[in-house]
């Protein structure tokens, strides 16, 4: 098997027309099954509610495509997840009832397998596949409702086991076979001994590994048929990592191979939902050759293969493009290409400050000029049009740089009126004209990605989700716009002989920032505080290790004076301050709470931390306590300055933040290292 999976149930939901054209594309690159990952955006007779009316398949679609992939020489796969990642349904209220936590299915409810009985009843007939992707993968809210007592009783893998047992009865009723996610197996490998031997495994990492072992050996050895999933990562991004992608696909194919695999799914997830197939066509077609041949030649070889065998080009100046926009991901202001950078806040709250970096922009617009004079050299002669789609993530990038440049220096024209307003009238003038100006160029140039966007989007997919994203560019817009008003307001009081409004009251009370900030934590909602000193010294993490010791992860819970709290993620939408009074607002008395992050380093070393807090605070790394301060409760960021020890290796970084009065707000980083970010990880790069 040579097969490729979309996501399209985490934004983008193709259209017929444009699956249809997948088809026949993959069925040139010799891939031979064809699987879509499904949570929500199927719509059945027997529970049509929580299908997206503008945005589902039909069962009879699902034949049709069926029927269509086959005269290609594809099969067709179904799926449909079966527990965790349940919130789409979940959150219909018809089957809210459902739910053991808003994310997963309740495998003590008898009306959860009642309603996946109905739903696999009508889809499974619709594809020619002799198996049935359950999925059941990320299965973190497992035990945290109303599987509580059972999961105590026989354990995790014992409810995990009984409810894939289930699914499995219930799909040899309709004569298919079981395929699953391998990653709860083989975290619990009990499971691996006691599950049927003819589920079919689909182990997965999208990691460049120098081994794929672990994630092979258990599955084999334990007597099962199974896949190598590998991944073209859009998680979180308009872009794929294809540094990642490129050394994850080569590697898992030639360990699939040597290990007598079924075959090779190469997977396509678009969980953040910007990104557009179009531009995933690399990665796809670079898994092809690999699920074809794993030791078929890389490097300028494929590209040119891949230029002159899929897009007839006479040379390699789309990938010389699409490998130029990738260095973006290992810039710090473009950190991974995430989607975090795309709708930043740039403009402050009225009458407040913010500060906005422009470290590295120079950069970001040196590459994609560059890239975008490639694309100019490029001529396809077959799929012209993923030309738009790269063409478009040069625009972007470029207009996320050229607009924190036009901003800030409409921020300075602003701030210099008051110098000259009395001395130099006509400069005055001059300054508010040119940031008007200015505002109206970020505007214009975001009037214009907003509606490239719109238009390659619907040429592949439905509209559902795409209000989504069109929505925080029409928010951007609105933004700027007020700001734009308030100059021009300012303009005719000037005109009038009235006093301007302040930088505050404009929305251009804008800085620079001087570096980069941690601004993703695990974080846990706050408890009360019941000492009157700023700093508590109640280790409120004993149940899970203290506050030494402790390394949370995301949804954990635990107790403390009989009341649950858990851990979550959380992201700043400032490039600089975490504002926790906006995090935590229904909180406003003393409390605690806790900042969890780690920080990967490649050798033994101390390097120099600044922070700002209000009241209280304690840093732990690696379970030792490395600063503690009392502040005034007046906030100022960098204010604080520590060495951190950090060994090689990963370091995990708990912080303990106390507040007394009602300003509650935190800055952190490391000034004189360069660090990359994904969520609540960080790494600090090595120059």
């Amino acid at each position: 098997y040579r097969g490729v999976m979309d996501d399209i149930s985490r934004g983008p939901v193709p259209t017929i027309n444009f699956i249809k054209y997948q088809i026949r594309r993959l069925a040139e690159m010799k891939i031979n099954i064809f699987m879509h990952y499904v949570e929500h955006v199927v719509k059945t007779k027997s529970h049509p509610e929580f299908a997206p009316v503008d945005g589902s398949i039909t069962i009879d679609e699902w034949k049709e495509l069926s029927e269509y992939a086959a005269k290609y020489n594809i099969t067709l796969a179904g799926g449909f997840q079966s527990f965790g990642h349940f919130n789409n349904i979940l959150s219909t209220p018809k089957y809210s009832h459902l739910g053991e936590s808003g994310t997963l299915i309740s495998p003590v409810n008898p009306e959860s397998y009642k309603f996946l009985n109905d739903i696999y009843s009508e889809m499974v007939p619709a594809f020619k596949a002799p198996f049935f992707n359950i999925n059941c993968d990320e299965t973190f809210d497992l035990g945290k409702g109303a599987s509580k007592k059972l999961v105590d009783s026989i354990g995790y893998a014992g409810v995990y086991y009984q409810h894939i047992l289930k699914l499995h009865d219930i799909l040899k009723k309709l004569n298919t076979k079981v395929m699953m996610w391998g990653d709860i197996l083989l975290e619990y490998p009990e499971l691996l001994r006691k599950l049927p031997k003819d589920i079919i495994i689909a182990t997965w990492t999208y990691d460049n590994l120098d081994s794929y072992s672990k994630f092979i050996d258990p599955v084999k050895d334990a007597g099962f048929k199974f896949f190598a999933a590998s991944g073209v990562l859009n998680s979180g991004k308009i872009f794929p990592n294809y540094k990642q992608a490129v050394g994850n696909i080569k590697g898992f194919a030639a360990a699939a191979e040597k290990s007598g695999a079924l075959g090779m799914i190469n997977t396509v997830w678009d969980d953040g939902g910007t990104a557009l197939f179009a531009n995933d066509w690399y990665g796809v077609s670079y898994a092809a050759d690999k699920s074809w041949n794993p030791q078929s030649q890389d490097s300028a070889n494929f590209d040119y293969r891949f230029n002159a065998g899929i897009y007839g080009a006479k040379n390699n100046s789309f990938t010389l493009a699409l490998w130029k926009l990738i260095e973006l991901a290992g810039l710090e202001p473009t950190d991974g290409m995430n989607d975090k950078v795309l709708f930043e806040k740039l403009l402050p709250d009225s009458g407040k400050q913010i500060r906005i970096s422009t470290i590295d922009w120079r950069k970001v617009l040196n590459i994609t000029e560059e890239a975008e004079a490639l694309l100019k050299k490029t001529k396809l002669n077959n799929y012209v049009s993923d030309k738009e789609y790269l063409m478009f993530i040069c625009e972007l990038y470029h207009s996320l740089a050229q607009e924190r440049f036009d901003l800030t220096k409409a921020a300075g024209c602003y701030a210099k009126t008051d110098s000259l307003i009395t001395r130099k009238p006509s400069g005055a003038r001059k300054a508010l004209v040119e940031s008007v100006c200015l505002l109206n160029r970020i505007t214009e140039k975001e009037y214009v990605l907003n509606s490239t966007y719109e238009k390659l989007w619907l040429k592949e997919n439905h509209t559902y989700a795409l209000d989504k994203v069109t929505g925080n560019y029409k928010k951007k817009i609105d933004g700027f716009n007020i700001v734009k008003d308030k100059v021009i307001e300012s303009l005719k009081r000037f005109d009038s002989g009235q006093p301007l409004l302040s930088k505050e009251e404009t929305g251009l009370a804008v800085s620079e920032l001087p570096g980069k900030y941690f601004r993703e934590w695990l974080m846990v909602n706050p408890l009360p505080k019941k000492e009157k000193q700023k700093i508590s010294h109640i280790d409120y993490l004993s149940a899970i290790g203290g506050e030494a010791g402790a390394v949370p992860k995301v949804t954990q819970e635990f107790y403390y004076d009989s009341v649950k709290y858990r851990w979550s993620r959380v992201a700043s939408k400032y490039e600089d301050v975490l504002n926790l009074n906006e995090i935590f607002p229904e909180d406003k008395q003393s409390h605690v709470t806790y900042a969890f992050a780690s920080i990967e380093s490649g050798k033994d070393t101390a390097v120099k931390a600044l922070l700002g807090f209000n009241d209280g605070i304690e840093i732990f790394i690696n379970g030792n306590k490395t600063f503690y301060k009392e502040a005034s409760g007046n906030f100022s960021p960098d204010e604080y300055s520590f060495l951190l020890p950090l060994h090689k290796g990963t370091n995990n970084l708990m912080l303990k933040l106390s507040r007394t009065g009602f300003e509650w707000n935190f800055t952190f980083r490391l000034p004189d290292c360069e660090v990359r970010s994904r969520k609540n990880r960080y790494k600090i790069i090595d120059n």
